[in-house]
């Protein structure tokens, strides 16, 4: 065990870990049905937390804590571009996901901001670099490939792809839209392609013998 003490819920329970550059373990953790823990720094709910991979608390945190950035709702996917940067694929309620850049010590706002919507203007809060509606988005994993960004979404059922130009994302373009269903995970494949998870069957009720999923390989052109 390296970290205890996360409270859970059936929803808002996050869960996505990625080594950095650095060689510290990033995790998203969701706020576990309670808004008011994301704004907590001393918990850690609704949190990107970031540890040594002994489970100690870096010396550089910037609260003394495993807390990274806080102000999450339900923080899915992670993944670092070229530059070294966290990129982070977020849940929102009903109004709009975020795919967020995370920097040290940030705050994203929840419970008082989802996506551009709220009191998004209040001073400290960091907006998302880009958001969809929900009925297009929940969208959970990502990767970046050639400083591309590739985005699976769940109820929006398809893959979102865009181009990291700074610290923006442009020229986005959708696939697969209803092809394969509900996408959880897209993932580098070693050849350079990606691999994509369905999530079509009981990830909401529990479904029994649930095998009913796919795994699919995209191949990505030059």
């Amino acid at each position: 065990m390296l970290v205890s003490g996360i409270r859970r819920n059936k929803y808002h329970d996050g869960g996505r870990l990625r080594f950095g550059p650095d060689g510290k373990l990033y995790a998203s953790t969701g706020d576990a049905q309670n808004g008011a823990y994301a704004q907590d720094r001393s918990a850690l709910e609704g949190k990107v937390l970031r540890l040594n991979p002994d489970g100690t608390v870096p010396s550089d945190n910037p609260f003394g804590n495993y807390v990274w950035s806080y102000g999450h709702r339900n923080p899915q996917g992670l993944a670092f571009d070229s530059q070294g940067r966290l990129w982070e694929q977020e849940f929102g309620n009903s109004i709009m996901d975020e795919t967020n850049l995370i920097t040290r010590g940030g705050n994203y706002g929840w419970p008082a901001c989802e996506g551009t919507s709220g009191t998004c203007g209040t001073a400290g809060f960091i907006a998302p670099v880009r958001t969809y509606p929900t009925a297009e988005g929940s969208c959970s994993g990502i990767t970046i490939v050639r400083d591309a960004l590739y985005v699976a979404c769940a109820r929006g059922a398809r893959m979102y792809r865009a181009a990291i130009s700074g610290s923006s994302l442009t020229n986005v373009q959708t696939y697969f839209s209803g092809t394969y269903g509900r996408l959880r995970t897209v993932e580098p494949a070693p050849d350079g392609g990606l691999w994509l998870t369905t999530t079509n069957q009981g990830d909401k009720d529990s479904t029994p013998n649930n095998s009913n999923e796919r795994v699919l390989h995209v191949t990505l052109g030059n």
